[in-house]
C-alpha cells in the first residue's frame, strides 16, 4: 500500500514538473522582419519646378543699324509644372520621358549713349516669359535615388525691343523702333539627380543647358524703311523639383 502511495506520488510529481517547465518563457530569437521590397521608379508622376536661368542673347541688329547691340547677359527665375513617365528595369536602368511649361522672369538689356549734334541712345531689350521642353530622361536608380541625363526639345517666346534715336543723323531725328515677340525652337541637355522621400513624393536638382536658337524680326525707322535682323538667347539653369509618383 506504501509502495502504491509512493508511486502515484512520484508520478503527479513528475506530471507536474513537465507542465511547469511547459509553462516556463522560452529563450527562443523572434524571427527576423521581412525585408523590404527595393523601391521602383516605374510608373506615371506630376509635379513643379523652380529655378533660375542665365545666359546671353545674340542678335545681328548692327548689320542693319551700324549700332553695336549684338551681346549682352540674360537671368532670372523660371518655375513651372512638369509630368512624365518611367520604366524601370531589371539591371536599375531607368528610361523616361518629361515635359515641363514654365513661366519665366528671364530678361535683359544693352544699351549705350552717343553724342552725334546732340545726345543719342541705342538700346535693346529682350524679355522672356514662358518656356517648355519634351524630352527623354535616362538614368541609373540606386533603390530611393536616381541619377539621370536628360535631352530634347526646348522651346521659348522671345521678346526683342530695339529703340534708336540719333539726332545727327537725316532726316532729322532718326528712329529705329519695332518691338516684337515671337516663338523660338532649340534643344537642350542636362543631367540631375532625384530621391524618393516616401512612396509617393520625390525631390530633384537638375542643370542643365538650352539653346533656343534664332529667328528674324522687324525693325522699322522713321524714313520709314523696313529692315530685318535675328535675335535668339541661350541659358543654363539650375531648379529643384518636387513630384507626385502614383
Amino acid at each position: 500500500m506504501h509502495k502504491q502511495l509512493l508511486t502515484s506520488a512520484a508520478a503527479l510529481a513528475l506530471s507536474a514538473g513537465v507542465a511547469f517547465a511547459a509553462d516556463l518563457p522560452t529563450h527562443k530569437a523572434p524571427p527576423p522582419p521581412p525585408t523590404p521590397a527595393p523601391y521602383s521608379w516605374t510608373g506615371f508622376y506630376i509635379g513643379g519646378e523652380l529655378g533660375y536661368g542665365w545666359g546671353e542673347e545674340s542678335d545681328t541688329l548692327s548689320a542693319l543699324t551700324g549700332y553695336p547691340l549684338d551681346h549682352f547677359g540674360v537671368s532670372g527665375l523660371k518655375g513651372g509644372i512638369k509630368g512624365g513617365y518611367n520604366q524601370q528595369f531589371n539591371n536599375n536602368f531607368v528610361l523616361g520621358v518629361e515635359a515641363d511649361l514654365e513661366a519665366s522672369g528671364i530678361s535683359g538689356k544693352k544699351g549705350t549713349t552717343f553724342q552725334n549734334e546732340g545726345t543719342g541712345v541705342s538700346s535693346l531689350s529682350m524679355h522672356n516669359t514662358w518656356q517648355g521642353s519634351l524630352r527623354a530622361r535616362f538614368g541609373l536608380a540606386f533603390d530611393r535615388l536616381l541619377v539621370y541625363g536628360t535631352g530634347g526639345l526646348a522651346i521659348a517666346d522671345d521678346r526683342e525691343s530695339p529703340y534708336i534715336y540719333d539726332p545727327g543723323n537725316p532726316p532729322y531725328p532718326f528712329i529705329v523702333t519695332g518691338a516684337e515677340t515671337k516663338t523660338l525652337y532649340g534643344w537642350t541637355i542636362g543631367a540631375g539627380a532625384e530621391y524618393a522621400i516616401d512612396p509617393h513624393w520625390s525631390l530633384s536638382a537638375e542643370l542643365r543647358y538650352a539653346d533656343f536658337g534664332k529667328v528674324h524680326y522687324t525693325a522699322i525707322n522713321n524714313v520709314p524703311q523696313v529692315g530685318t535682323y535675328s535675335a535668339g538667347f541661350d541659358e543654363t539653369l539650375a531648379q529643384l523639383g518636387l513630384a507626385y509618383h502614383f
